[in-house]
């Protein structure tokens, strides 16, 4: 009985809830200078975790609400951004929101004819012309269907992002008058059943050129003490 009791403790403390553990790779080239930085994302229907050698930025739904972390590895310590969450709906490609109303812009996923092999996946490539608090902001996104695993985690990963959006609306008594979330939804399940799943976005800026590439899938439970924190660590402001 001791040992079953064990197992059983050990289970739960190791293995969180089911999700995929993406591995990306971000590389920033410019001024003779290049940087690269491996990173894996953790993703959940409530929550969407970004892990580098230094911390972690969390974003996920606790209790019902909206929550945004920095955790610093280093020190064991976390900042709370969560009262910015509102900012996560600006942030998002293809909306655009002014004084407590949101709009779908279908027309800024603008799909080309132009095809690529990225990571030994065929992918085409798409434009996209994103705006965050009034400035506007061109992203190429390369799109495939032939890695199942990336396409369903895209699948979850728009699931927590329409969790979340509702998480917010919650907290700010907002209702589909003032955030379209049902459209929201359909469109991006449209968009992952035409054109699969990201595997690489490019940004240009005026100096640097950076993109981030998926370099490993895998479905598989979110370990426990990932997807707990921040507990145990300090607070700090």
């Amino acid at each position: 009985m001791r040992v079953l009791i064990f197992v059983l403790l050990w289970v739960f403390l190791v293995f969180g809830v089911e999700g995929f553990i993406v591995e990306e790779v971000n590389v920033s080239e410019g001024l003779g200078l290049k940087r690269e930085l491996k990173r894996r994302v953790y993703i959940t229907s409530d929550a969407l975790i970004t892990e580098t050698p230094k911390e972690f930025m969390v974003q996920k739904i606790e209790n019902g609400i909206p929550k945004i972390y920095r955790v610093i590895k280093s020190t064991k310590s976390y900042m709370d951004f969560s009262k910015s969450a509102p900012l996560f709906l600006v942030s998002l490609p293809f909306i655009d929101c002014t004084n407590k109303r949101c709009v779908l812009r279908k027309e800024a996923f603008k799909p080309t004819d132009e095809w690529a092999l990225i990571g030994n996946y065929k992918a085409r490539k798409v434009i996209v012309d994103a705006s965050f608090m009034g400035r506007k902001n061109k992203l190429i996104q390369w799109y495939t269907k032939e890695w199942k695993e990336l396409v369903e985690a895209n699948k979850l990963e728009n699931t927590f992002y329409v969790n979340f959006i509702k998480a917010i609306m919650k907290e700010r008594n907002l209702t589909e008058e003032n955030v379209p979330v049902s459209e929201i939804k359909a469109f991006l399940d449209e968009i992952t059943k035409k054109f699969g799943g990201v595997i690489r976005t490019e940004q240009d800026t005026t100096l640097f050129h950076t993109y981030t590439q998926v370099i490993s899938v895998k479905k598989a439970q979110i370990p426990d003490y990932i997807y707990r924190l921040p507990e145990g660590y300090q607070r700090i402001r």
